[in-house]
């Protein structure tokens, strides 16, 4: 139950006992002389109001706090993972002039990223009855050197992260290279605009629902950091704190009930998982020794690291 339908429902709770009170005292008045079945049926209509309006209160203010909750652990989880990519990130950019294939080692010795040059979003894929399919950002958290959202309606297909949801795949791109190369990347002139400037490199994991015979994907997890950053931020050990970020925010039980829904698409289940069980493993490290040092309530830390096994 959204917030706008628990409104309307209280909204039309109200109304009906105020006409059922009007009735009852023009009654009692004697301006208005019903049968005494209709005034039987008004004050059981009275009764039935009153239980429907502590139900409508009961039932909003639960969803409310499983709403507040869960934006707490979405909290948590995404500002842990930034804090474990800059802990994973060794790299520091190629030489000019030599391309880095995402996944490549870190550089030794090289400075980690400032984890005020990034942020970290989850999308969660939805369809409506008479609705395309969208990706709705349920949690964002950055820096504030970072940029605004864009405004930009995302769907499957369109952006980085259109792309990551289509394919069930990473995907990583510099966005300012593909911008200045002209390519549209799914976007109309408008929104184009509107990005433009705002992300530079964008890592995109999936988020899998693994319960069925085939992984479905119900949104991504978006990293974007600074110009430049790309082979830093597709690292082996950032690629594996991303996934396990991911993973966590799947099985927390948030992404599936909201996006199965929506039709995601189907994914080959062997398909996403292409990181060594070592990495993995140092991923879901990382994720947890951030979990655990930023201070966060015990019991949100155990809910989150609880699930991050491989």
């Amino acid at each position: 139950m959204t917030a706008a339908t628990r409104s309307a429902l209280e909204i039309a709770v109200a109304a009906l006992a105020a006409a059922v009170a009007a009735g009852l005292a023009l009654e009692r008045a004697g301006a208005w002389q019903p049968g005494r079945a209709a005034v039987v049926a008004l004050v059981v209509i009275a009764a039935v109001l009153a239980v429907a309006s502590t139900a409508v209160r009961a039932v909003g203010g639960a969803l409310t706090r499983r709403r507040d909750r869960r934006r707490d652990l979405h909290e948590d989880v995404l500002s842990a993972a930034l804090w474990a990519v800059v802990d994973g990130t060794a790299a520091a950019p190629p030489a000019p002039g030599a391309p880095a294939a995402p996944g490549a080692p870190a550089a030794p010795g090289a400075r980690p990223l400032d984890v005020r040059d990034l942020a970290l979003a989850v999308y969660l894929l939805r369809r409506g009855p008479l609705r395309a399919p969208r990706l709705e950002r349920v949690h964002r958290v950055r820096a504030r050197r970072r940029p605004v959202a864009s405004g930009v309606r995302w769907a499957p297909g369109k952006g980085v992260v259109g792309a990551c949801v289509a394919t069930g795949e990473v995907v990583a791109r510099d966005v300012t290279a593909l911008d200045a190369a002209g390519e549209r990347q799914g976007l109309s002139e408008q929104e184009l605009r509107a990005v433009r400037g705002k992300y530079a490199v964008v890592v995109a994991v999936p988020l899998l629902d693994d319960t069925g015979a085939t992984s479905r994907v119900t949104g991504c997890l978006a990293l974007d950091g600074p110009a430049g950053t790309l082979p830093q931020l597709t690292t082996p050990a950032v690629l594996a704190v991303l996934e396990a970020t991911a993973r966590t925010l799947q099985r927390l039980g948030d992404t599936t009930a909201a996006a199965v829904s929506a039709a995601p698409a189907a994914v080959s289940a062997a398909a996403p998982r292409a990181l060594p069980a070592a990495e993995r493993e140092r991923g879901a490290q990382l994720l947890r020794a951030a979990l655990e040092r930023q201070g966060s309530p015990p019991e949100r830390v155990a809910a989150a690291a609880g699930r991050l096994a491989p």
